[in-house]
């Protein structure tokens, strides 16, 4: 359904994602758009985290409550400025929330599966599948 959405925002990609999912479990569902100026248009809904990090920094972007292919009460795009020396990160719950921007400092100069490889190891909770996405800007 992603793949195939004809929508220009995240918000309008999550509306088709959503229409799609219908008559199954439903889902956690992130979906960002990365602009190559570094601006960043995200839609979140559900339990998915997402983060802008630096090596100083983290600062999360916000996921509205909701099952997609069930019940989506409230939908936006939220637009924020990808830092040129930092990363999108979002993951599943399989992850635990209780990591730092310092806890991947080290690695932000690694290639992205460097970085979702590492938290894996540093926040993966063993007990649920988990699921990391990383981004850089392109510039």
């Amino acid at each position: 359904a992603f793949r195939t959405a004809t929508g220009r925002t995240p918000e309008k990609v999550m509306e088709e994602v959503h229409r799609a999912l219908r008559g199954t479990r439903g889902a956690a569902v992130a979906i960002a758009r990365l602009e190559p100026d570094g601006r960043l248009l995200f839609c979140g809904i559900g339990n998915i985290t997402a983060a802008l990090v630096t090596t100083a920094n983290r600062t999360t972007l916000m996921s509205h409550p909701g099952i997609v292919g069930h019940q989506m009460r409230q939908l936006r795009t939220y637009e924020a400025q990808l830092p040129a020396a930092g990363v999108l990160v979002m993951h599943s719950d399989g992850l635990s929330e209780r990591w730092s921007a310092a806890d991947l400092a080290g690695l932000l100069h690694h290639p992205p599966a460097v970085l979702a490889t590492g938290l894996l190891r540093q926040a993966g909770t063993r007990r649920d599948d988990a699921s990391v996405v990383i981004a850089r800007s392109p510039r």
